[in-house]
């Protein structure tokens, strides 16, 4: 998989839809083609997305949504379809000891009701990062699930 050009770290692929749907107008005016962005998910890196044939980058500041995996402050947004924040995770799980945002996003996804790759920067499912937020507001060091932890995405 093709790296960063800022960062040196490896990027995921990423539709033409999401671009589309998130970068504005004036950087997507830039490219030829949106096909064959990948996602720079590095917190420290100014770029969002990057072609690896072309050299195009996007900024962050060029995306219009804030980027989960790029800010830290407790209102960032980790699930972009139903608007679910890190801090709404912390709080269910110092009331309740666990949270439920999890199981929420996956029966919604069930009935159809998500968007991923139209409102999530990193063009699919938020699930991973949701269960990551429980398990640190938890506590819990224990890997992520092997199975993506039931990914929405179709």
């Amino acid at each position: 998989m093709p790296l960063c050009p800022c960062c040196g770290r490896q990027g995921r692929p990423v539709s033409a839809k999401t671009l589309e749907s998130l970068v504005c107008v004036e950087a997507r005016l830039r490219f030829k083609s949106l096909d064959g962005f990948l996602f720079c998910a590095t917190p420290t890196c100014a770029v969002a997305y990057f072609h690896p044939a072309t050299g195009d980058r996007v900024a962050c500041a060029e995306v219009r949504v804030p980027i989960f995996q790029k800010r830290s402050e407790p209102e960032r947004l980790v699930c972009y379809c139903f608007q679910h924040t890190v801090a709404a995770i912390q709080r269910d799980v110092r009331e309740a000891g666990t949270s439920r945002i999890a199981a929420d996003i996956k029966a919604r996804c069930a009935q159809g009701l998500d968007d991923c790759e139209h409102t999530n920067p990193q063009g699919c499912c938020c699930l991973g990062n949701v269960q990551r937020v429980i398990r640190e507001a938890t506590g819990d060091s224990q890997a992520p699930p092997s199975d993506g932890g039931g990914c929405c995405c179709h």
